[in-house]
């Protein structure tokens, strides 16, 4: 992962597909998002994936997109190998459970 600015004070990130080993396909995805949703200056965003120590839990090809605004607050989102958006936690765990990759205990 790369981050730089932009005019507007916006640090964005730029997502390496080889780093992540997701399709570029989806890597295009994120980093087309990236602008709709950094209009806050000062807004940081990063792009993590199961290697990384808080989201150790995601399934190899998954990614999660971290925003921290100026304010402290936390965005996360979640996109599975094809791309699909997800936005909490919970509904990555039901999509998984749905498609048969896990079975949680109710």
């Amino acid at each position: 992962m790369e981050q730089g600015g932009n005019r507007s004070g916006v640090s964005r990130s730029r997502l390496l597909p080889e780093a992540f080993q997701v399709s570029p396909n989806v890597a295009t995805l994120i980093t087309e998002r990236l602008p709709r949703r950094s209009r806050s200056p000062g807004t940081i965003c990063t792009i993590h994936n199961n290697k990384s120590p808080a989201y150790s839990w995601l399934l190899p090809g998954w990614v999660a997109e971290e925003r921290r605004m100026v304010s402290g607050r936390v965005y996360r989102y979640y996109y599975d190998p094809s791309g699909r958006l997800y936005y909490t936690q919970s509904e990555v765990l039901r999509a998984w459970e749905e498609s048969g990759l896990i079975l949680l205990d109710k």
